[in-house]
């Protein structure tokens, strides 16, 4: 069978763990093609059925509350993000070449660890672009140029998962690189899976919801860029709708001032996530810096109407699901 490795930074530690569970469904989608072998930092990694998980050092760089927020917080996790990445490349040097590779994050996963740990031409490549890591391409006071050309020497395939962060990066690049690229380049979510997750009534008795009461959920980190204050005040302004926030961060005091009405619930294993979405009688986002925002496709997965502002591309799934209200 085809061997395929996958390098991110982002994979759930055990069953049930939100971060990282787009990488994870891809993955479970990849097993049916071939032998997935998965490249994470974190030393206490395990399977979750079925695939092989590798865990590499800089764990403490990744995870909650998110890479770039960590690294802000403590500036020594560099080091530790440093390692991963030497880490990484050390392993898919001394592995047998795969018949694929598939890295989630442009940085660091694409530009150094996949450039650098293949030979080139050795492997089908493919570096998917999820949002943060897009951005901060973008904003490289210098060097697009010459991480372009890493990608293009690699033969690496580009999956946007949206047309918005495919402009924002090839954009940020030279002509000729710009050109290259976007030939080698597409736009495809990535998976989702809402296997399991109950109907709105069941969801309800689960979670001991009034069944007639009107219920907002909003899903996010709680950080500045998610917005969450945005959503908040939208749903004070509809007389008699409950506002339930699911997550957790830094902002997670000052919103509970702000917003006494609404029931914050922390962060939770990503089922009951699940069930607060599904008892929802809408999800609201107001974050404006997301790729292709997994909580409004996984909302709409289960039936849940979701108000949103005009984030990635959903304003273009609005032009097919009426479910989707994009707010001007």
């Amino acid at each position: 069978m085809p061997e395929i490795y996958v390098v991110t930074t982002s994979y759930p530690e055990r069953q049930g763990d939100a971060q990282g569970h787009f990488v994870a469904a891809e993955v479970r989608r990849l097993g049916v093609l071939g032998n997935v072998t998965v490249l994470a930092p974190g030393a206490a990694r395990r399977s979750l059925g079925g695939e092989r998980v590798v865990g590499l050092a800089g764990g403490s760089a990744f995870g909650f509350p998110g890479a770039l927020q960590r690294l802000r917080e403590d500036p020594r996790r560099w080091l530790e993000a440093t390692e991963f990445v030497a880490g990484a490349v050390r392993w898919l040097r001394a592995a047998p070449t795969p018949t694929r590779l598939v890295a989630h994050f442009l940085l660091p996963c694409g530009v150094p660890i996949a450039t650098r740990g293949l030979r080139a031409g050795t492997a089908a490549v493919e570096v998917v672009v999820h949002g943060s890591d897009a951005r901060l391409f973008a904003q490289l006071p210098l060097g697009q140029r010459w991480l372009a050309r890493q990608l293009i020497h690699a033969g690496a395939r580009l999956r946007f998962v949206s047309s918005e962060l495919q402009a924002l990066v090839l954009d940020s690049l030279p002509a000729r690189e710009r050109s290259i690229l976007r030939q080698r380049s597409r736009v495809e979510p990535c998976a989702i899976d809402v296997g399991g997750a109950p109907s709105r009534e069941r969801a309800r008795r689960l979670l001991e919801l009034p069944n007639e009461g009107r219920l907002a959920v909003v899903v996010a980190r709680l950080v500045e860029s998610k917005r969450v204050h945005v959503a908040l005040e939208a749903c004070e302004r509809v007389a008699g709708l409950q506002s339930i926030v699911v997550g957790d961060g830094p902002e997670r005091d000052r919103l509970m001032r702000r917003f006494p009405n609404a029931r914050f619930v922390g962060h939770v294993e990503r089922p009951l996530a699940l069930s607060y979405v599904a008892a929802a009688d809408v999800l609201v986002s107001a974050s404006l810096n997301e790729g292709a925002p997994t909580v409004v496709r996984e909302a709409r997965a289960l039936g849940t109407p979701v108000v949103c502002l005009a984030a990635g591309d959903v304003r273009r799934w609005a032009a097919s699901d009426p479910g989707i209200h994009v707010a001007p």
